[in-house]
């Protein structure tokens, strides 16, 4: 299971929305966690907030990644929800969040076997699957 993770400095999550990091760390969820690549972000720069333009390039810079882990998502969620699995992340430490990712492991790949347009919210204490009607609150 890959997963792409959003980041400035290769520590924590990018504390912007997700196509706003510098670079996708590209992790395999296996039975270790694997770093398999660093991926510059070289998505255009929006002209307007929640461009399709800014939706398209980190849709194409990451078309073979199911799973984007974020601190936030902007208004994108409403186009990339469908394609990709996004997973917001209460911990911005990219170690502990991933940490929690394989914790919750059987629960995001079942996730990802249905329909696509929910997104996960996980923290220390759970997780929860939620259907995106709008881009507030991711």
């Amino acid at each position: 299971m890959k997963v792409a993770v959003s980041t400035n400095d290769g520590k924590e999550i990018t504390k912007d929305h997700f196509g706003d990091g510098e670079f996708f760390l590209i992790y395999e969820l296996g039975d270790k966690l694997t770093l398999l690549e660093k991926r510059k972000n070289t998505s255009p720069p929006e002209e307007e907030h929640g461009s399709k333009e800014k939706a398209k390039g980190i849709s194409d810079i990451l078309s073979d990644i199911p799973i984007f882990l974020g601190y936030q998502f902007g208004p994108n969620i409403m186009r990339i929800k469908d394609k990709f699995l996004p997973v917001v992340s209460r911990e911005r430490n990219i170690g502990k969040a991933l940490e929690l990712l394989k914790k919750y492991e059987d629960k995001i790949k079942e996730e990802l076997r249905n329909p696509r347009g929910r997104v996960i919210i996980m923290d220390e204490g759970g997780i929860k699957i939620v259907e995106v009607k709008n881009a507030k609150g991711f």
